[in-house]
């Protein structure tokens, strides 16, 4: 139980101190999460641009490793260019680019599972809001277990990730010592993440509510204005999420390895 209370405690600490982070310099992260979501969730959804789909798992450690050493400096105070941060990273590329290439591989893999599930929730797509009762009965009872498969399937990954980029571009791990560690800490630290993880969605679903219903407010009186902001505020809500969420794993990470060497230093 002492373990449960501190571990908890624990995670709502880095929530604060992502929070915190986060105060410092808003529109800096901001424009990080921008560049990350046009990068990674735009650009590969673009019709022809498949190809960068593929290119942009690749890079994604790297991106990843590059946004918690801007925060990394940001506590302590560093001002560094983004093309010193990179030139930094840059000796890692290689071993950052096969850890995207890792996370390729066993996407396809999930993917493949996956594909009878996602076939049949195909079938409904066409139907959307023409739907019967009993067709959206079918339609999420086959959309639940889907969720839970894939959230399975993904946690691996997830637990593999979530401290290897920044293993390898900070620590100088090598790409099996980053994954071991990513793993170690992860499970070693899993009721702190867990409650981080719920105390930041809560928050964030927290917020959206909450503008939502002022938006509903508003439409009531201007519909058409309630159309434009209601994409706005979603955009908003998913940049604010993805900037907490790269201050989540620096704070993280430091509390974690606060001790871990640099290998090869």
């Amino acid at each position: 139980m002492a373990i449960l209370e501190s571990r908890t405690k624990t995670g709502l600490s880095w929530v604060k101190e992502s929070v915190a982070l986060f105060k410092t310099q808003p529109s800096k992260w901001m424009l990080l999460a921008i560049s990350y979501v046009g990068i990674f969730m735009m650009l590969p959804s673009i019709p022809g641009l498949g190809i960068f789909a593929l290119l942009t798992v690749l890079i994604w450690p790297v991106f990843i490793a590059f946004a918690v050493m801007l925060y990394r400096n940001a506590e302590m105070g560093k001002q560094e260019t983004v093309q010193a941060v990179l030139a930094k990273i840059q000796p890692k590329f290689t071993l950052l680019m096969l850890l995207g290439l890792g996370c390729l591989v066993y996407a396809t893999l999930a993917t493949y599972v996956l594909n009878s599930d996602i076939q049949g929730l195909m079938s409904f797509a066409d139907k959307g809001a023409a739907m019967s009762e009993t067709e959206y009965e079918k339609f999420m009872g086959k959309f639940g277990p889907f969720m839970l498969k894939m959230l399975l399937l993904l946690l691996p990954l997830f637990v593999a990730t979530w401290f290897s980029p920044v293993l390898i571009a900070v620590n100088n791990y090598t790409l099996v010592n980053a994954i071991k560690s990513s793993i170690a800490g992860v499970l070693q630290y899993t009721i702190a993440m867990g409650a981080a993880w719920l105390v930041l969605s809560a928050g964030i679903m927290g917020l959206m509510l909450a503008a939502g219903l002022i938006i509903g407010i508003l439409g009531a009186l201007v519909p058409v204005l309630a159309q434009a902001l209601m994409p706005m505020l979603v955009f908003g809500c998913l940049l604010l999420a993805t900037a907490l969420m790269f201050a989540l794993q620096y704070v993280s990470y430091r509390d974690v390895f606060r001790a871990a060497p640099v290998e090869g230093a």
